[in-house]
């Protein structure tokens, strides 16, 4: 074993990962980055960090033990929320001889306090998030990916106008009903919405009156398969981005469309200084007040250069990072 992986377990992402890595002849160690995967240890992680200190430098002190056993040369930290730096400094005791690599795909605006103190605890740091990088000069920018199964989505008919499939977050419920109520007239908007837990969505049907007003089949409880969400993709004409509004840096979902070949309405502004942008491809919306153009929606999608693609490949992120 040669590497150590810590991440959320975000999607099956950390597995495409680990492929990629194995294919190129790596030997990989993926652990969590939360002592538990349950909704109560993910909110104190973020809300509380200090109630489950014990319990999160308990669980990595085993991993890095663990770890310890093999000739680690590389370790990376994907965002790493319940690693304190006391932790950082007992993982760097521990593995001596790795170079150790962190990665930030959440904002420091969306992560606990004290994230940034992490960042001179490693070599190297990367953040997806444009004003992250521009205001610290430690970080290192690096956008995220799209896996390669998006490049080969197939050609199906395009039966849906405008897709969006996504975690009911912050803002999201109620920008979609801002989004439903602007689209033109003859186009339909599908929403795919997951629910993290069955008592978080009764929750948010008794304060929020956009989610109570959402049909409850629009909802899931389980994440698709991601062959699922690639067929969907595949069918769709357009498909909807709603980032977070304290984050600048493009989603996964942006940037899978750039794989898939597939036209994208976003409401992130930083879309407007991305090197892949085209106005045939990705069309800006305001959150608050969204206004679609229904031309948008019937145009092809421009071809976009081949290199230029590639670059957003997960290939080419995992050469970034690791190499």
């Amino acid at each position: 074993m040669d590497t150590l992986l810590i991440s959320a377990d975000f999607f099956g992402y950390p597995q495409e990962i680990v492929k990629v890595l194995e294919a190129r002849g790596r030997s990989v160690l993926w652990c969590n980055d939360r002592p538990a995967n349950d909704t109560k240890t993910k909110a104190l992680v973020r809300l509380s960090p200090k109630l489950v200190e014990r319990k999160s430098a308990e669980y990595f002190e085993r991993i890095f033990r663990q770890a310890a056993e093999h000739d680690i040369r590389d370790v990376v930290i994907i965002k790493g929320e319940a690693l304190s730096v006391e932790t950082i400094r007992r993982m760097r005791t521990l593995l001596p001889k790795a170079r150790h690599t962190l990665y930030f795909w959440d904002s420091y605006r969306n992560m606990p306090k004290g994230s940034s103190d992490k960042v001179d605890l490693f070599d190297r740091a990367f953040s997806f998030d444009i004003e992250d990088v521009s205001a610290d000069p430690r970080l290192t920018y690096r956008p995220l990916f799209y896996i390669e199964q998006y490049a080969d989505v197939g050609d199906v008919e395009q039966d849906i106008d405008l897709l969006f499939i996504g975690t009911a977050h912050s803002d999201r419920v109620n920008v979609l009903q801002r989004i439903s109520a602007a689209m033109p007239a003859g186009f339909e908007l599908r929403k795919i919405l997951f629910a993290r837990s069955h008592l978080l969505h009764r929750i948010q049907n008794i304060v929020s009156a956009p989610y109570r007003q959402t049909p409850e089949q629009d909802f899931i409880f389980k994440p698709l398969p991601k062959a699922e969400v690639q067929t969907l993709i595949a069918r769709a004409k357009v498909v909807l981005d709603i980032e977070r509004n304290v984050q600048t840096g493009f989603t996964m979902r942006t940037i899978e469309m750039l794989g898939a070949g597939r036209k994208l309405i976003t409401t992130n502004p930083s879309i407007k200084r991305a090197d892949f942008h085209h106005p045939q491809n990705q069309y800006l919306i305001d959150r608050d007040n969204p206004v679609i153009d229904p031309a948008f929606l019937q145009t092809p999608w421009y071809p976009m250069d081949r290199a230029l693609l590639d670059r957003y490949s997960l290939s080419k992120w995992v050469s970034d990072v690791f190499d």
